[in-house]
């Protein structure tokens, strides 16, 4: 017996529970570094996430887990993210900075807001619940556009499932902000913690300090069999548990078993993800480049939907003097982007950093780098919910323990994966 508990994947959700189980447990992740999505990447002291990650939770206990876990490598900073609208600068969330744009195109969206003739629910689709929540003017002005950009399809062909991350602003709120009076959105990320140093690896490695302490984790270790045993389930005809949790991607997991239902292969096939680029570009001027922390950018024609500003998060994130601008785009392979050598892709970003503002024609680019992701978001299409179901029937009756956002696919933070895995971990510990 290898362990008492097999964990297949080393991201924030193998490691996190690796860490909270008092049984004896062993981590088998494919890379040679572990974190997942939670790893940082970077050169010549540029550093970047891969996609924006930040500490934040409504969940009090897993905040404070995740700050006590990192111990003196915190910081608490305080969000400033914006919109690039139509060249104008518009606090995030939209709804709340609704007084920096023109009076008429302010006007209409508070009307529409007030004044909400949209189809009451039951709605079927994302853009049913956004026209019927926030509004014609806010939805064809912002979120319509910027989510056909996330997500690369049309809302109308999203379900509403993932919504609850898309919070429902009070009236007031939207008429303050309408009148140019300041208001907060999503407060619960307003202030937020991330690592002094190294990024937001940091956090896994932390995790991984303390699963080395006291299990077990091997890296280079790729999943390529699991078969069931006298005594639980053997991988790769080498390791032996009695109990087993996956934080795999769902597809690649369901191939290394044998014997599947059809109608289960199907229904996992049929799942959508995005892949994700992130373009790292260092720039050898920091001042204005570290006051903002992230801007979202819905025009269609701009190659990338955010871009984040490193420093921001961290001064430490790039060399004294410079600053990072880490950008990311959603990618599907025959899009164009998804294609593009990194030296076209960097090219590309850089035109339109420029193009719109966000960099001078005059600065220098003194290091890029390309990240790409193939397993990013998971897309709540039609249908998701019954082949989501599907599926975990499956490795339930299996007895096979799924956490992560690609185990169970779900579009969910870092707090929600370690609040499963603290909660499935005094599961597995009682059983």
């Amino acid at each position: 017996m290898s362990a008492d508990v097999g964990i297949l994947g080393g991201g924030i959700s193998g490691l996190s529970l690796a860490a909270f189980l008092r049984r004896q447990a062993e981590v088998l992740e494919a890379s040679e570094r572990p974190g997942g999505l939670a790893r940082t990447f970077g050169r010549g002291g540029f550093l970047s996430d891969i996609g924006g990650h930040i500490m934040f939770s409504k969940d009090q206990e897993v905040l404070d887990l995740m700050v006590r876990t990192l111990g003196d490598n915190v910081e608490r900073r305080r969000r400033n993210n914006k919109i690039l609208y139509q060249g104008i600068y518009v606090k995030y969330p939209f709804e709340n900075g609704l007084g920096a744009l023109p009076k008429e195109i302010a006007y209409e969206c508070l009307i529409t807001f007030l004044q909400n003739d949209a189809k009451p629910p039951p709605h079927q689709n994302f853009q049913d619940w956004m026209y019927y929540t926030l509004g014609r003017g806010i939805t064809e002005r912002y979120l319509i556009p910027y989510n056909r950009k996330i997500w690369k399809r049309d809302p109308t062909e999203m379900g509403i499932e993932w919504v609850e991350r898309v919070p429902r602003p009070p009236v007031a709120d939207v008429v303050k902000s309408a009148l140019g009076i300041e208001t907060e959105g999503y407060t619960h990320q307003l202030y937020f913690f991330y690592p002094r140093a190294g990024g937001i690896e940091s956090l896994p490695r932390a995790f991984a300090e303390k699963v080395r302490a006291r299990q077990r984790l091997v890296t280079n270790f790729r999943v390529e069999r699991v078969r069931r045993s006298a005594h639980g389930w053997v991988v790769n005809d080498e390791r032996e548990y009695r109990c087993l949790v996956t934080t795999m991607p769902i597809l690649p997991f369901l191939h290394t078993l044998a014997d599947v239902p059809a109608e289960v292969m199907d229904a996992a096939r049929a799942l959508h993800y995005n892949s994700l680029r992130v373009v790292l570009l260092g720039v050898a001027r920091r001042e204005g480049l570290d006051e903002m922390t992230a801007v979202y950018v819905p025009d269609p024609s701009v190659v990338f939907h955010r871009v984040c500003y490193s420093c921001a998060f961290s001064p430490q994130m790039a060399p004294a003097g410079a600053a990072g601008l880490a950008c990311e785009i959603t990618t599907n392979p025959g899009d164009g982007v998804y294609e593009l050598a990194d030296d076209a892709l960097v090219e590309r970003v850089h035109a339109d950093l420029v193009r719109i503002g966000l960099l001078r024609a005059d600065d220098a680019v003194v290091e890029s780098v390309v990240h790409k992701e193939r397993f990013a978001y998971v897309v709540y299409d039609l249908g998701y919910a019954q082949r989501v179901k599907i599926i975990s029937d499956y490795l339930s009756s299996l007895g096979i323990y799924a956490a992560g956002r690609f185990a169970e696919y779900k579009y969910v933070n870092m707090d929600a994966c370690i609040r499963r895995t603290l909660d499935l971990a005094g599961e597995l510990d009682h059983a």
